[in-house]
């Protein structure tokens, strides 16, 4: 009798030992999911962080995945579709099956691991894909330009009388030396003017500053990155001599100095509100002005560098194939494009590009931003930048070929028929489309 309520314990300590272990195993699984996805997220959101080497600068991050590198034109919408198709019958998978869960999970680590993979090896990727591509086939011997510097001249300035479009002449290694001491000459002339400049001298730039020579020396390297870059987007080689001799770049500590020298320099007694301006001259000379104020923390140093990306790719694409000019959105999409592609420590340029998707979304319209010729508001030049990133991304080769044919004299509008397939309404409306914005109009 005494053996029953002995037995009875047992069995209830046994009973509640055992909930005890289901309800830890049980937490312990919860803990886990949560931790898978916190992972994942991790892993996508250093993904989408780590796009520098490909100019992923996207107008908007959240549909970095609609776009495609190997469009041959901006309209993407039937791809689109069979994407959001693809995810519908994936959700519903999902949901009739856990094994199929942890597959696609396995799936989409693996892919992820494969993106980072090519990402880091993308150089070498492309080598190979090249090699494959003309292993067996006889490859043709690119033929040696033999044209004298006379033979160019004459034939450049028979296409100018022809079509009206001043190409760039090409400098002989003496006249590019005749203009490096040219320029520099002009900068000691600067310096007597403005005594505490020291100018510095890279491969493709002079700098004159009164800045520090550490400060100094790191914009240079941001300017050579730029230039790198560009000749890069436009197939130029390495060794290619853009500048009419080097870009000069001259950047004072405060906005006095900076209106003295363009007083001085330029004649200019307009002061615009601009911290940076581009001198581009019908002779084919770039000069950069700008002040860089208090620096000594590094968001106004980012900025400021910021403003001297986007001011030197403007003489960049003066000095580019021809003196033809080219519609405001596209040069100061392009200016601020390289900027946050070439300084992401700059936060402005995607405030610029948030205000201009928040306005966008509001009207449902761009604000007359393809039609403007004189002046962009703020939130424009985001709007600008965005629109260069998303053609640039749905076909690198035909934003090239792009400027070309408007460099060499052709409507913009006709040149993004012929290069993308579509008229200027139908690239707002994919752009729109990729920004969740429906119908977005002029």
């Amino acid at each position: 009798m005494r053996t029953r309520p002995v037995l009875k314990i047992l069995v209830l300590l046994a009973f509640g030992f055992g909930f005890l272990c289901l309800t830890s195993s049980v937490t312990s699984v919860q803990a886990q999911s949560r931790s898978g996805k916190n992972s994942a997220r991790k892993l996508m959101n250093e993904m989408s962080e780590s796009e520098d080497d490909g100019f992923e600068f996207n107008f908007d991050s959240d549909d970095s995945d609609d776009s495609d590198d190997s469009s041959d034109s901006i309209d993407s919408s039937d791809s689109k579709s069979k994407k959001s198709t693809k995810n519908k019958e994936g959700a519903k998978s999902s949901k009739s099956s856990k094994n199929s869960k942890s597959s696609k999970k396995s799936k989409t680590s693996e892919k992820a691991e494969k993106a980072e993979k090519s990402k880091k090896s993308a150089p070498v990727k492309e080598k190979n894909t090249a090699e494959k591509k003309n292993r067996g086939k006889k490859v043709e011997p690119v033929e040696e330009d033999t044209r004298t510097p006379e033979e160019k001249e004459q034939e450049r300035m028979a296409y100018y009388k022809e079509t009206g479009i001043w190409r760039w002449p090409e400098l002989t290694d003496e006249q590019f030396e005749a203009e490096i001491q040219r320029q520099k000459n002009y900068l000691e002339e600067i310096k007597t003017k403005f005594p505490g400049t020291v100018y510095y001298e890279s491969e493709h730039f002079f700098y004159l500053t009164n800045a520090p020579k550490q400060i100094a020396e790191e914009c240079l390297k941001y300017l050579e990155a730029m230039f790198a870059r560009l000749c890069q987007m436009f197939d130029f080689p390495k060794d290619a001599k853009v500048w009419k001799g080097k870009c000069i770049v001259c950047a004072f500590a405060t906005q006095q100095q900076f209106l003295m020298f363009e007083q001085e320099f330029f004649h200019s007694n307009q002061f615009t509100g601009a911290c940076g301006l581009a001198h581009t001259s019908s002779d084919g000379s770039v000069l950069i002005s700008l002040f860089y104020g208090d620096i000594s923390k590094m968001e106004k140093r980012w900025q400021f560098i910021g403003v001297l990306v986007h001011e030197t790719t403007h003489g960049f694409v003066h000095r580019y194939r021809a003196r033809q000019g080219i519609p405001l959105w596209l040069n100061e999409g392009m200016a601020d494009f390289m900027a946050g592609v070439i300084v992401p420590a700059d936060s402005q340029c995607r405030l610029k590009q948030q205000s201009g998707l928040n306005r966008m979304r509001q009207t449902g319209s761009v604000g007359g931003l393809l039609q403007a010729d004189s002046q962009l508001d703020v939130w424009q030049y985001g709007v600008a930048s965005g629109l260069v990133g998303f053609i640039f991304k749905s076909k690198p080769q035909g934003f090239k070929k792009f400027l070309d044919e408007i460099k060499d004299g052709k409507d913009w509008i006709d040149a993004l028929k012929d290069n993308y397939n579509c008229t200027p309404e139908e690239l707002l409306i994919q752009f729109g489309r990729a920004n969740r914005i429906p119908m977005l109009r002029f």
